[in-house]
Formats: structure tokens, sequence, C-alpha cells
């Protein structure tokens, strides 16, 4: 591309990450990938058409941060070498436990194939023994503890089917304390066994939304996976084909973690692209570690681990995301980039359909999946409809940050209106649980934002509507849908916590902030009616975002706001630092 057109400035991307409050009142980085900048532009469009003095609340920038279960400062405290205080949790015979294993690996495969079965049921076997030897002086394997403590909780907390209720016993909640107690022990093994625990730990922390429990979570298991050469080809190994293909299983899982916890926080992935030459895992099934040759499923058979493959393909297209549109430095050319990745993720999405999968990226009409509820690893087809829609939104929400004259700009748009769209009406049509959306990102903070765009467009467009665009009715219905879907997730959190506590507060002050500006959107098409539009005391508008209830930025705390005067230039550089970035 000539360079010409690679240096026009209408194609940076000019987003940039803030620092949040957490629970805790401690400062926490949100970078783009949470919808901080996005927030932020829609909340100077609301300044500027709707003569807002005032600011968001502070809600509104950090709904990535609120957790709906109570964290690790609720649980207590186990002494994990105390024989009888852990025979406390495990009170049944072996038969049982290798029962919930067969269980969970049959229905979570798809989410989290970390385990063999052949070598699991031997470990619990072993533990049982190990726990109730007369004479008390087995050691445990504290690692295959957590395995079997976590089969518990994910099997108890999250059903897979949406009929059936969910939610975590006070059993869950000691077997968490517990598991809160073997980690530092678990890590310190420093093995295979280490790693798939700490994958099972992860899974439901990620199940569970404890969000700022992840970021711990990825750190350790990054780097164990990376001591362990799991991120290296096997070829200069000498090991087993079962082996190998575990290896290959964990790595893959690690790194398709790593990028959701990235996504999720907005930080720096932990991997890079370039230290890893691991093949991905081969659709086969793998029950026993010692076996010379795999099993191959039948053709046309779909297995759990082809739907894990496509999530680990998602993976890898958010890892190109995250270098091409959301580094420090690279944000030239960003046009050309959106559409090479817009395309790239438009193809998995066809080539899914020769497999059965069947759905469109940014598809709100009739849910393709809704009247096929008794197939085969629903529930992970559901993931990756909903991921796919994530995906695609964040490669086009940077451009936003474009010229707003740019037909890319209105592209941008569009795309973004759409997969916001379809996230919400999977959601509220085929009621997917808690722990679908967690797994899949949809946490309030997307809920919230799915709806903003709407609120956004009509903004920035009023009654001019362009093609392609909702109308004011449907963004209205869009809007609505999300504060029901946020009001059922206080209504249900309210079981677990004080109507007063964090998450309660901050989904309220979302509800409230959304209620406040769709009622004003009805005044703001009414405004771009008239030549000259006048806003005085008396406006309504100014009685629905007033000053006091709204207050200052809630930004202003931590960060210094002036830095987004460079939104509105037309420099060539951002922020005056040099772009280093040469694709």
């Amino acid at each position: 591309m000539e360079r010409g057109i690679t240096d026009d400035p209408t194609y940076v991307i000019k987003h940039m990450g803030r620092l949040v409050h957490d629970e805790k009142g401690y400062g926490r980085f949100a970078g783009s990938t949470t919808g901080v900048h996005f927030v932020l532009t829609v909340e100077q469009e609301c300044q500027k058409v709707l003569n807002l003095s005032g600011g968001f609340p502070e809600s509104c920038y950090r709904a990535f941060l609120v957790e709906s279960l109570p964290g690790r400062d609720f649980l207590g405290t186990t002494p994990y070498d105390d024989h009888d205080m852990i025979r406390q949790y495990l009170t049944y015979p072996a038969a049982h436990y290798n029962q919930q294993a067969d269980m969970f690996m049959q229905k979570w495969e798809p989410f989290c194939l970390v385990l063999v079965r052949k070598q699991l049921l031997a470990d619990i076997q072993d533990l049982m023994n190990a726990l109730y030897d007369p004479e008390g002086q087995s050691t445990l394997d504290y690692s295959t503890m957590l395995i079997v403590l976590m089969i518990l909780n994910i099997q108890e907390s999250f059903p897979t089917s949406p009929a059936q209720p969910s939610g975590q016993s006070a059993n869950c909640i000691e077997r968490l304390s517990l598991a809160h107690a073997l980690i530092d022990k678990v890590v310190s093994l420093g093995n295979i066994r280490s790693l798939q625990a700490l994958a099972l730990f992860a899974l439901f922390n990620q199940l569970s939304g404890r969000c700022l429990t992840l970021t711990t979570i990825n750190g350790m298991m990054v780097r164990l996976s990376q001591s362990l050469g799991l991120h290296r080809h096997a070829r200069r190994f000498k090991m087993g084909v079962g082996e190998v293909e575990l290896r290959k299983r964990l790595w893959w899982w690690v790194y398709v973690f790593d990028r959701f916890t990235s996504v999720l926080h907005g930080i720096p992935p932990l991997i890079n692209d370039v230290d890893v030459d691991n093949d991905l895992p081969i659709d086969c099934h793998l029950h026993d570690l010692e076996a010379t040759e795999l099993s191959h499923p039948l053709p046309g058979e779909r297995t759990g681990v082809f739907v894990f493959l496509q999530y680990v393909s998602l993976g890898k297209k958010l890892s190109r995301i995250l270098n091409l549109l959301y580094t420090t430095t690279q944000r030239r050319d960003g046009a050309r980039k959106i559409t090479e990745l817009d395309r790239d993720l438009r193809v998995w999405n066809q080539n899914l359909k020769a497999h059965g999968i069947v759905f469109d990226i940014g598809d709100s009409g009739s849910q393709n999946l809704a009247g096929n509820t008794g197939r085969p690893y629903q529930s992970a087809t559901l993931w990756l409809q909903l991921m796919s829609n994530m995906t695609m939104n964040l490669i086009h929400r940077p451009g936003l940050s474009f010229d707003d004259t740019s037909p890319e700009f209105g592209i941008c748009l569009r795309a973004c209106l759409n997969s916001g769209t379809a996230v919400l009406s999977l959601v509220e049509s085929l009621q997917i649980p808690r722990w679908l959306r967690n797994l899949s990102l949809v946490g309030p903070a997307t809920i919230f934002q799915s709806s903003l765009i709407h609120i956004y467009s009509h903004l920035k467009f009023g009654m001019s509507k362009p093609d392609g665009l909702p109308s004011p009715d449907a963004s209205m219905s869009v809007v609505s849908k999300a504060i029901s879907l946020l009001t059922a997730d206080v209504q249900s959190s309210v079981i677990n916590q004080t109507p007063e506590n964090f998450y309660c507060q901050s989904l309220n002050e979302i509800i409230e902030t959304l209620q406040s500006l769709i009622s004003s959107l009805p005044v703001v098409a009414q405004s771009f009616l008239e030549t000259e539009p006048v806003i005085n005391e008396d406006d309504p508008t100014t009685d629905t975002f007033d000053e006091q209830a709204w207050g200052g930025n809630a930004l202003d705390a931590l960060n210094y706001m002036t830095a987004s005067d460079w939104m509105g230039s037309g420099s060539s550089t951002f922020m005056d630092f040099m772009d280093l970035g040469g694709s």
C-alpha cells in the first residue's frame, strides 16, 4: 500500500486505556478491549449533543470488574495438611468420584479437555487410599485433590441445561475455601498434574465470573506450562503419542485462557506467538496417556475436541486482533487491518457451516440454534456463536475512533450494532445461563455496551439515519432488553449477596444510566429537526441529565483526562509518539 494512504490520519486508531477503581478502591488498568474508551466516547457525545456537563458514573467504566459471587475475602481458611479436616470434604467412596469425573469429562470436554480418564481414575483411587490410610502416614496428592474438588464444584454449580437451577451451595463454598488453601502447594509441585489442577481451578473461576482471580491464575499457568516446555513442538522430546496429545491440549487451553484474560481486562497477553511452535490438538479420543495409537472419530462424527479446536481458532484470531488493533504503537492503517480481520472471521464462520454449525455473525433475527436444543454440544455451539459476535465487535470498535465522515466509520458502526444486538438477542431469547455468558465474555460490561452503541448511533446521526442503522424504535427495544437482563442479574445476585454490595450497586447505576439515556433519545431526534437547536434551563434534556446526580468525570481521580484532546485532532501521530508499527 502506498505510504500516503497508510499514513492517512483518518484511519489512525485513537483509543487508549484508563485506570478505574475496583471494589477495594485500588486503581486497575482498563485497556481498550474493556470498552472503557468507547464508553468515554459516548459520554463526550452526550456532553456535546445533550448539553451534559457531568459524566457517567464510574460503574459504567469498570463493569468488567464486578463479580456476582462473593470473592476470596468471603472464604475461610482451611489447613491443607490435616487429614481429618480434608476427609470432611471427601466422604464418599472412590466409585462416586469416578462417576463424577466421567460425567464431567463427557459434559465439559469442549470447554476444558485437559484430563485423561484412565490416569485420573487411578489418581482418584490413590488419593482416597492415602486419605483413609488407617495409619495416617500416606502422602496426599494435592493436585488430584484440587482436581476432584473442582470437578464437584463445577458439576454442582453449573448445570449445562438452562432448565436446571444453578448456584453455589455452602458445600461448594467450603470446597472452594479448601481449594484456595491448596493452590500454593499445587503450584510448588510444578508438574503436568499441577497444571491440570490449575486449569480446572481456572475454569471454575471463569465460569463463576471471578474476573480479578483470572489474572493471577493465568500467570501461574502460563509460566508453569512454559517451564514444562508445552509451548514447543514435541518432535524434539522422547514421548509417547498419548503424552504428546495431552501436552498439546493443555498448552492450547492455557493459550486461549491467556487471550481471554487479556481481552477481559485490556492487558497485554503473557504468551508471545513468536515463541510458540506446538501443533494444534488432533480430533481424537484420548482415554489412556500410555496409548501407543490414537482413536479417531468416525467420518461425520462431531466430538468435543472438534468444538474446542474452533475455540482455539477463535483464540488465535483474538491474538491477531490484539496485535494489529490494540497495541500502544501500531495504530496506522486501521481501515485495512479491520477489513482484513473481518474477512478472516467471516471465512471461519462460513467454514463452520460445512460441519453443521450454522449461524451468521451479527444475525439478530431468527436464532438459528433456538430450535436445536437437543443437539450434541449445544452449549459449546452457543459458546462459539457468542464468542464470534464478541470477536467481531472487537474488530470493528477501534474504527469508531476514525473520522466520522469516513465510509469506514459507518461500516464499523453498523458491524458493532449488529454484533451487539445479536449477543443481546441470543442471551435473552435462549435464556443463556450466566456461566456460559461468563465463558463467552458476555458480562455486565458487554450487555451495557451492546445497548450503548445504539444510543451512540442516534446521538451521532439523529434523524439523518444512514442506511443500515436501526430505527429509534428498534434501538429502544434493544436498550430495554439490556435493562431487563441487567435487572434480572441484580435480582438473582441478591440471593448470594446483600443488595448494597459492589455488584448490585454497580449494576443499578448502569441501569439508571441507560434509563436516563433512553428517555432522552426522542428529545435528541426532535432536536435534529430544528435548524438551530437551543438548549435552555427549561429543556427536559437538562432535567434528565442533572449535573448533581451525575457528578463530574468519574475517571478524573486516576487519570489526566486532557490526554484525550487528540481524539479530535488531525495529527498524523498519536499524542506525539512515533508510530513504530510497520504493519
